[in-house]
């Protein structure tokens, strides 16, 4: 990248950060996440699937997609930052976000990243207890939450 196209890039990234620090301060709706009634259900029926194996972020995207999570507006919620061990460079906890649909760059990041023990997969075959804890989890480490935006050019799927 030679100067001129990292000014770009920092110009770009100070556009959307703007923008998404001014469509978090104009909702006013608070951002209150939470399982709904059906999370235990489904949870259950993921434990006991063809699925039950899967942890972490795809367990997240998918019961998101069943809407069994409550969300303060439309939108997704998948893994959106990690932390990592600075010796090994492992991830050490997966911090997720909120991708509004009405919005034009704001990201809002979870406050607080979840341990990826935390998000490992069931240990066998039908916990949806487990399933549901992880959820649990997810869920109240958006108890607080910050504005972000994506860098330049990433696509908002």
């Amino acid at each position: 990248m030679d100067a001129e196209q990292l000014r770009d890039f920092y110009a770009r990234s100070a556009r959307g950060r703007e923008t998404a620090d001014r469509e978090f301060a104009e909702r006013t709706h608070g951002w209150h996440f939470e399982l709904l009634p059906e999370a235990a259900q489904w949870a259950d029926e993921h434990a006991a699937g063809e699925r039950w194996s899967s942890g972490g972020t795809a367990v997240v995207e998918l019961a998101d997609a069943a809407g069994v999570i409550g969300k303060p507006e439309p939108g997704r919620i998948g893994s959106a930052y990690s932390h990592r061990d600075p010796m090994t460079e492992q991830t050490t906890a997966t911090g997720f976000g909120f991708w509004p649909r009405a919005a034009e760059a704001l990201v809002v990041h979870a406050g607080r990243a979840v341990p990826v023990e935390a998000l490992e997969a069931p240990a066998e075959r039908g916990d949806g207890a487990a399933v549901l804890a992880m959820l649990r989890l997810v869920v109240e480490s958006f108890a607080t939450v910050r504005a972000f935006s994506d860098p330049p050019g990433t696509p908002r799927s």
